[in-house]
């Protein structure tokens, strides 16, 4: 009987081992491919380019949709012209119900944005079709990649994709983001959101190296990278926004 009860305490403390070990190693995982995980509320700013459509409610001869002139501003019916750029939708709303309101009684305005001209992130690397595409909202960095017709799967290095954001300023940051554990493991932490101006970097081997590969990555010499890094001249502050 007392060898049977030590067998089994003897089993209990091997699994119990054994689940500490499992829980470091995925610690140790999540330590190596930590990541700044941008899920909060996204607030679009109004920028040359981006195309409004307005509705007032009841009112559809007010219906609109105007497009951002180079001076920020727009046309609306009861107002003539509106200086818009800078502004969320929310803000925006606020401003043109206070302006009818003298006009109309209690008016219910929607602002939507069906046309982002203003606001860009780039897919670079390992991908089909590297390129500048337009910011439409919400976007993870997965379906970017997908936008730019996928990855190549024979030389891509997907544990070590690398977001850089505010690449066009002096201080740029280099985050990693493991994309075979978001395909493989449907681990939906390492699928960022991104932000306007993002660079995503899709490599070829494993980067170990954040700060370094920082350091380097506005001189490399691949022809389809230092194309993109000069025509849009991303250091210039502000380019992205024009």
């Amino acid at each position: 009987m007392r060898i049977k009860c030590t067998i089994i305490i003897l089993f209990i403390f091997i699994n119990a081992l054994l689940a500490f070990a499992q829980e470091q190693s995925i610690k140790e995982n999540q330590t190596i491919f930590s990541n700044e995980v941008y899920d909060g509320e996204f607030t679009y700013i109004i920028g040359p380019g981006d195309t409004l459509e307005i509705n007032v409610w009841r009112h559809p001869d007010l219906r609109t949709q105007a497009k951002v002139r180079p001076d920020g501003k727009i046309s609306f019916p009861l107002i003539e012209e509106i200086y818009v750029c800078n502004l969320t939708p929310s803000v925006l709303k606020k401003e043109i119900v206070q302006r009818i309101s003298r006009i109309i009684r209690d008016p219910e305005v929607t602002i939507n944005v069906i046309g982002f001209e203003s606001k860009k992130y780039f897919v670079l690397g390992e991908v089909y079709r590297p390129g500048v595409y337009p910011f439409e909202g919400r976007v993870r960095v997965l379906e970017a990649i997908s936008r730019a017709a996928g990855y190549k799967e024979d030389t891509a290095a997907l544990k070590s994709v690398i977001i850089i954001k505010k690449g066009y300023t002096p201080n740029p940051k280099a985050i990693r983001v493991n994309l075979w554990s978001v395909i493989n493991k449907a681990d939906i932490s390492q699928d960022v959101f991104l932000e306007p101006g993002d660079i995503i970097f899709v490599p070829k081997t494993f980067i170990a190296n954040l700060n370094k590969f920082i350091d380097q990555f506005f001189t490399k010499t691949d022809p389809v990278l230092q194309y993109y890094l000069d025509i849009y001249n991303i250091r210039e502050p502000g380019v992205l926004a024009r």
